[in-house]
């Protein structure tokens, strides 16, 4: 009897330090304070960048515009220096036709090989080297399909569709949201939250709490659609990005562009350009910062919305012509354009494709191919 009693004694004082541990690893996960802040590319020119497409990827720095040409099937790398226009390959197979991850950390450019490694659609070596080319460094073997370096962490696709990351001090990594995600479309930038998109109609919200993470603990996920939101926006239809804690998506089924903001704990949504314009936004339409920048209805013509005053600006047309945003990095713009009637496949299948690199002015700056 007396032993009985000491072994209960001690089973309570066990339980009662594991809750105590747990009590106190509870609160010391919910103080974490990080907040995510510096992206390795624009929200738009990761979504460009990884899509399963021909075209150009590309990143881009104070002094050097870097891209990837995807139609040929080469995918080489090219740095082009701001300051002479002077052209050098960098690396000579940096993707391949599903996808050309670029992303810029500190003073190096991460990109994927795939080409002859024999591995799975969406499986990829994952390296970074210098601008100049040099100093080549493997980060991950047969990692899934890169979504975005954000601070220290690049984020990747796991098999199943759920996130993962690997440290680019340490190369540890963990898993970050067990929820299905396609795409990453951005950071809240108010706080530790980053959202991804699974398809035309839902997003998921995932905390990045870096002491959770760390310690295996994965914080919930949260799968939303934009119609069960109060508000004016209907039928959404793909969402656009996140700008200052505000989610803009498409509604309409794409044909009007809306807003959600999150107020006293419920998201809000509101119809920002309307259905009148006649455009499919969802096919022709990009966010970078606090600019949208969509194409008219008869596709000549490129208008930039600011977000901040509302007032809509034609930025550059061409009589005739047919043009398609695909990526946004600060003022400048990744555009195609193509001078017949075809359609973008055919265009794209007979070389008639122009790709351009334009400021938010309508300048150009440099035709990539």
């Amino acid at each position: 009897m007396v032993k009985n009693k000491k072994l209960l004694k001690i089973a309570a004082l066990v339980l009662s330090v594991v809750a105590a541990s747990i009590i106190i690893l509870s609160v010391w996960i919910s103080r974490d304070n990080y907040v995510p802040q510096k992206l390795g590319n624009s929200v738009s020119a990761g979504i460009n960048n990884r899509a399963d497409k021909d075209g150009y990827s590309v990143a881009e720095t104070q002094r050097y515009l870097f891209y990837i040409d995807k139609t040929t099937g080469e995918y080489p790398l090219v740095r082009i220096d701001k300051k002479t226009g002077e052209k050098k390959l960098l690396i000579t197979e940096a993707a391949d036709d599903a996808s050309g991850c670029l992303f810029i950390y500190k003073n190096s450019i991460i990109y994927t090989k795939a080409k002859r490694l024999r591995y799975s659609w969406g499986e990829y070596d994952v390296y970074s080297c210098d601008f100049n080319g040099k100093n080549e460094k493997l980060i991950k073997k047969k990692c899934g399909m890169p979504h975005m370096v954000i601070d220290d962490y690049l984020y990747y696709a796991n098999g199943n569709g759920s996130v993962s990351r690997v440290s680019l001090i340490s190369g540890s990594t963990r898993y970050v949201s067990s929820q299905p995600c396609y795409r990453f479309v951005g950071i809240n930038g108010r706080s530790n939250e980053c959202y991804f998109d699974t398809d035309l109609f839902y997003i998921v919200e995932v905390e990045l709490n870096n002491r959770g993470i760390n310690t295996f603990l994965i914080r919930q996920s949260k799968k939303m659609h934009a119609d069960e939101w109060s508000g004016e926006a209907k039928n959404s239809y793909g969402i656009l990005g996140v700008y200052n804690g505000v989610i803009w998506f498409f509604g309409d089924h794409g044909k009007s562009i809306c807003k959600a903001e999150k107020k006293n704990g419920k998201w809000l949504t509101k119809v920002v350009v309307n259905m009148s314009e006649g455009i499919h936004f969802n096919d022709n339409a990009i966010l970078e910062k606090d600019k949208i920048y969509y194409v008219s209805s008869d596709e000549s013509k490129i208008i930039m919305y600011d977000i901040n005053t509302g007032n809509k600006k034609e930025i550059y047309g061409k009589s005739g012509a047919h043009i398609k945003v695909d990526a946004a990095i600060g003022d400048n713009i990744l555009i195609e354009k193509w001078m017949t009637d075809k359609s973008r496949d055919d265009a794209m299948h007979e070389g008639d494709i122009d790709y351009c690199y334009i400021n938010k002015s309508g300048k150009l700056l440099y035709n990539l191919g």
